[in-house]
C-alpha cells in the first residue's frame, strides 16, 4: 500500500492537471468546439473521480459536494454544476445519452447523494 504522502502527491498532480483541463475546457467553450467540450469534460470528470477515490483512501470526505462539481456538455458553452444537469435531466431540456459517460458517472453519484441528503433532512 502507498503511503500517505504519495497519495497527497498524486492528488495535488491530479488536481493540477483537473485545473489545466477547466481552463482548456473554458476555451473550448467560448470558441463553442462541440468536440473539445466533450473530450476535455470527459478528461475532468476522470480526474475528479480519481481525485474523489484516492481522498476515500484517506479516510477523507470531500468537502465539495458531488452536486456542485462543475463540468462541461455539449450544447451548453460555460461549465454547469450537477445540481443543474440534474433539473435540466428532469424538465427534459437534456438526455443522458447527450452526456459523456464520465458525466453521467457523475450525475448518477449527484442523483444518488442529492437522494440520501434528502433522506437524512426528512
Amino acid at each position: 500500500m502507498r503511503s500517505e504522502k504519495d497519495i497527497r502527491l498524486r492528488i495535488d498532480l491530479l488536481e493540477g492537471q483537473a485545473g489545466s483541463i477547466a481552463k482548456i475546457l473554458a476555451k473550448a467553450m467560448q470558441e463553442h468546439d462541440e468536440e473539445a467540450i466533450k473530450q476535455y469534460s470527459e478528461k475532468l470528470a476522470q480526474r475528479k473521480s480519481q481525485v474523489e477515490e484516492l481522498l476515500w483512501v484517506l479516510g477523507i470526505k470531500s468537502a465539495q459536494s458531488i452536486l456542485d462539481t462543475k463540468t462541461g456538455i455539449p450544447g451548453m458553452h460555460e461549465l454547469v454544476a450537477i445540481r443543474d444537469i440534474l433539473e435540466l435531466l428532469k424538465q427534459g431540456k437534456i438526455r443522458m445519452d447527450d452526456l459523456t459517460l464520465d458525466v453521467q458517472a457523475l450525475v448518477r453519484k449527484g442523483a444518488l447523494e442529492a437522494r440520501n441528503a434528502m433522506k437524512y433532512t426528512t
